[in-house]
């Protein structure tokens, strides 16, 4: 099965197409997440909560496997056994000038390291990783591929 790791700008988009990609992982795909993105759904705002509740239900539906970060950083997002010491080769690549998309870059070092397809919405990152051949995708064309 392929492997998939969800930028968290995708999770918003979940409760609308739950059902079709619950299907694939019987046959198709395996989810993947890291920390980070628990985090950024922990971090929506209380005056959301029944989106926030809704997106974890959610992903915890898709039965996403946890996986480690795959570098170091010091963040505030890298935990003690949710981390490994990695090159940061992938990390260095995505990440911005202005250093504004930290988590991002961690998220695609991580979903390359586990041999992920990344799907995101987020059009600079969908960019940085095709210019340097890493597998992304949009959501519109990873459920393109979802065999029905």
């Amino acid at each position: 099965m392929k492997k998939i790791m969800f930028d968290s700008n995708v999770f918003d988009q979940l409760p609308s197409i739950i059902d079709k990609i619950k299907y694939s992982s019987e046959s198709q795909y395996e989810y993947y997440i890291t920390t980070i993105q628990v985090e950024e759904l922990c971090e929506i705002p209380d005056e959301k909560i029944e989106k926030r509740k809704t997106n974890i239900l959610m992903l915890a539906d898709l039965r996403a496997k946890l996986v480690p970060i795959s570098l170091m950083i010091l963040n505030g997002r890298a935990r003690i056994g949710y981390a490994r010491l990695g090159t940061g080769e992938v990390y260095n690549s995505i990440l911005n000038e202005k250093r504004s998309n930290i988590d991002d870059a961690v998220i695609a070092d991580t979903a390359v390291f586990e041999g992920c397809t990344l799907i995101t919405e987020d059009k600079n990152l969908y960019n940085r990783m095709h210019r340097t051949n890493y597998d992304v995708m949009f959501l519109d064309e990873f459920l393109e591929t979802i065999n029905t």
